[in-house]
């Protein structure tokens, strides 16, 4: 096995690279260029489905969801796609393994997304007993990644047709199923009885839209998203602890960056949890009549609840939790919005031109491994920086992502090399970001002695927070490198990767993000003029905006979880009680009125 230092490998390309050094220790690449590239293929399976849906020309499609805005079909398309999801993954069996077992695309679609959110992935698939069987088939999932046409193919065999069918008791096709998939079971949580709601309602009103509403036609209660949410809650904080099932600790609490299951932790917050709820949880032994009972309790006084629940515990683990509890599924994370906010990475790779088919083919595939090269000396970057927050490029987010999708190597790797468990979260508020970018570029200019971005953009400005910075600086092991310029065949893939940032539009001081991202805008139309005199910008790549300058279109649960909205514009209520409409184009956040 040959060993380079990362810098070597960076300015050699050319180089077979055998083992690379994160955190001081020798090992084999965590990801290749031919992973890369089956991962970007099956991206591109990905943006040909959403295409054919925005386009709305299939007859299977409802007719009401055609004449809708492209945006809403795919947000329906989602939102189906994710019940199915569900439903395949809680009906597998302990013998359900290997290619006969895969569901269609749009379930794939969705159980990539999961994996790409690792920290709620693990954390579920190990608390939740439903999921034990999927857990199984996902690790495999690396496996199918080099046959990809198990994933993404429209003849599958009559044997997976079938079984899809016997698991889920709906059609393989995703439109051949949407055809009778127009209301969605849901259980109220005033009586526990089942009710029928819409996907899709009048004045926005059904199961996906921002206004849910239902009257329950069994006691009249009215359900909302929120209240679903809440329900979920008082169902987990109903159970007994049986000493063997992990379902009874709260979503958010087992799992943390240093252990992967903290059951004294998880004990701790579900103690503090029910302290701010003021009921006798002894009273009936029945689990279901004290879910009853908790729901009654936390609606009297939703938001005296949140509040007494921020006195017992740090405001960022209180939203974490809540953040799990926002509707009716079994998982943690708000798959719908996930998915969208993946949407448009995977747009960004197919506007770079990396998912076409042959784009890949010699000379360019030297691209790839720059590719894995940088995203094993972000790796050792972060691993002695544990201290920073640090924002990956385009080609880096592409390698991280395919690291992710191997769920128990990436854990294994994460604790071994780093020594830690790396989160990836894709709900970032704008200003961190663009912060955290610029420290990002510094302490990677400084150890490497080479530019972190080549795609045009500025680089970062200079930090008036000197003492600050002279402080990261120290931590750092130089090492000697090669100062030549790192010939990249696809420059613009090292622009910021910003599929994750949010723009907070609305909080507490309404025009705070918005003046400070027009004072970040301005600076750097400054600073990349004096980086142009300078020399210090390449001039042939394609000049992008500034990092973070467009924010994923998404509302602001007042549980701290983000959901998606369907339409392109949406009404929110600021701070001085004004009704304003805004385009999801131009705002990402904004705060409902429900958590004024």
């Amino acid at each position: 096995m040959s060993l380079i230092s990362n810098s070597d490998a960076f300015n050699h390309p050319q180089a077979e690279v055998n083992a690379f050094t994160i955190g001081g220790k020798s090992t084999s690449p965590l990801v290749t260029p031919s992973q890369l590239k089956a991962h970007l293929s099956l991206l591109r399976e990905f943006y040909s489905l959403k295409q054919s849906v925005e386009d709305g020309e299939d007859s299977r499609i409802p007719a009401n969801i055609r004449l809708a805005e492209s945006s809403q079909r795919w947000t329906w398309f989602v939102s189906l796609a994710v019940d199915r999801f569900e439903r395949w993954c809680t009906s597998l069996l302990d013998s359900d393994v290997g290619w006969n077992c895969l569901p269609p695309l749009d379930v794939v679609m969705v159980w990539h997304t999961y994996l790409l959110n690792p920290s709620w992935y693990d954390e579920d698939t190990l608390r939740l007993s439903q999921l034990r069987n999927f857990t199984k088939l996902s690790n495999e999932l690396l496996t199918h990644l080099d046959d990809l046409d198990l994933l993404t193919t429209s003849t599958p065999t009559d044997v997976r047709v079938e079984h899809w069918r016997t698991r889920t008791s709906t059609a393989y096709h995703p439109l051949d199923a949407a055809i009778k998939s127009t209301h969605k079971s849901i259980e109220c949580p005033g009586c526990m009885s089942t009710a029928s709601a819409l996907y899709i309602g009048p004045m926005g009103s059904g199961y996906i839209q921002s206004k849910f509403s239902l009257a329950c036609p069994t006691c009249g209660y009215e359900i909302t998203k929120e209240k679903l949410g809440l329900f979920k809650l008082a169902k987990n904080l109903a159970l007994e602890n049986d000493g063997t099932s992990l379902e009874y600790y709260l979503a958010g609490t087992l799992h943390t960056p240093n252990t992967v299951m903290d059951i004294k932790r998880a004990t701790s917050r579900r103690k503090r949890v029910l302290a701010a709820i003021d009921v006798q949880t002894s009273v009936t032994p029945e689990s279901d009549t004290r879910a009853l009972q908790l729901m009654k309790s936390i609606e009297r006084n939703t938001e005296g609840f949140r509040a007494v629940l921020s006195q017992h515990m740090p405001s960022k683990l209180m939203a974490r939790i809540l953040s799990a509890y926002t509707d009716d599924r079994i998982f943690s994370i708000d798959l719908v919005g996930a998915v969208l906010r993946q949407g448009l990475f995977i747009k960004k790779m197919h506007k770079l031109g990396w998912t076409q088919q042959s784009y890949f083919d010699s000379p360019t595939e030297t691209a790839l491994s720059d590719c894995v090269s940088r995203y094993h000396a972000f790796l050792d970057l972060m691993a002695e920086h544990p201290e920073a927050f640090l924002v990956p490029t385009l080609d880096i987010d592409l390698a991280w992502h395919t690291h992710q999708l191997m769920a128990r190597n990436y854990q294994q790797d994460c604790f071994t090399l780093i020594g830690r468990y790396v989160d990836h979260s894709d709900k970032e508020e704008e200003g961190k970001l663009s912060t955290a970018f610029d420290d990002t570029y510094k302490l990677w200019q400084e150890r490497y002695k080479l530019p972190y971005t080549h795609c045009g953009c500025s680089v970062p400005l200079p930090d008036p927070r000197k003492r600050v910075i002279t402080k990261f600086l120290r931590f750092f092991r130089r090492r000697p490198t090669d100062t030549d310029t790192l010939l990249s065949s696809v420059p613009r893939a090292t622009h910021p990767s910003d599929h994750d940032a949010v723009f907070t539009f609305y909080n507490k001081s309404p025009t705070r993000s918005y003046r400070a991202r027009l004072t970040r805008k301005k600076d750097q139309r400054k600073q990349y003029a004096k980086n142009l005199r300078q020399g210090a910008v390449n001039t042939s790549a394609k000049k992008h905006q500034h990092a973070f300058s467009h924010p994923v279109s998404t509302v602001y649960d007042n549980t701290a979880g983000c959901m998606a909205i369907s339409g392109s514009v949406v009404n929110v209520t600021t701070n001085k009680g004004q009704t304003k409409s805004l385009s999801t184009v131009c705002v990402s956040i904004f705060l409902s009125r429900s958590a004024k």
